[in-house]
């Protein structure tokens, strides 16, 4: 699961490019995401590229769920996937207790959350306050079997950006002070990124061109962790 309560960090984009990834050669995995957002962005994209492609089965399933019925289905999901990503609000109420939000929902049948970090003020400060809610929530998934295990990584990352300089200073402030732990590789700010669809695949090591180098090294370093 990819999880921020910012907007526009690329939760949704990452989530399909490691879904066509994953479930297309060399790794092969039955894959499905489940989209418990309101905006249903991985839904309308699926339509969407089902009708460009013209393609029946697609390298992926996507289910349109409430956070009610992916706990109805989640035992029968994880009999039948051998990978499930979810795309879920990162949205945090503060008027409410921890154990009531619909993301702590979702988060108690997760195994990894990756969250992204992007350049700029405001995106940093929600990223951080988000970091420290699921920590939270790891202290009381601490009493289960399954932990959860939790990685940031840079998302939209541009070389030479004043931002981007800042935003990795930060970082190293908050590996000491909130036992943050980052991912080695960042996705770069590709257009091949921004316009990735449901269907097509980007990782290729071999390949000459730049974004599916950089994608194909982060996605490599991704499933180590997982």
């Amino acid at each position: 699961m990819y999880g921020n309560q910012k907007g526009g960090v690329g939760k949704t984009q990452v989530s399909i490019m490691t879904a066509t990834a994953m479930s297309q050669k060399p790794f092969g995995l039955k894959t499905c995401v489940i989209d418990i957002d309101n905006q249903k962005s991985v839904v309308r994209s699926r339509a969407f590229d089902v009708k460009v492609y013209q393609i029946e089965k697609p390298p992926f399933d996507v289910f349109n769920y409430t956070i009610t019925e992916l706990q109805e289905n989640i035992e029968q999901l994880d009999k039948n996937y051998q990978l499930i990503i979810i795309d879920a609000a990162g949205k945090l109420d503060n008027t409410q207790p921890i154990e009531t939000q619909e993301i702590t929902k979702a988060l108690m049948y997760v195994d990894c959350l990756f969250i992204p970090f992007v350049a700029g003020n405001y995106n940093l400060e929600s990223t951080i306050d988000y970091f420290r809610f699921i920590k939270r929530v790891q202290q009381q998934r601490a009493i289960q079997p399954r932990k959860l295990c939790v990685h940031g990584f840079i998302n939209q990352y541009r070389q030479r950006s004043r931002a981007n300089n800042f935003l990795s200073e930060d970082i190293e402030i908050l590996k000491k002070s909130e036992k943050l732990v980052m991912m080695q590789a960042a996705l770069n700010d590709y257009a091949v990124f921004r316009e990735s669809d449901t269907i097509t695949s980007l990782y290729d090591n071999q390949s000459s061109d730049s974004g599916k180098q950089n994608f194909s090294l982060w996605l490599n370093e991704l499933v180590k962790l997982m």
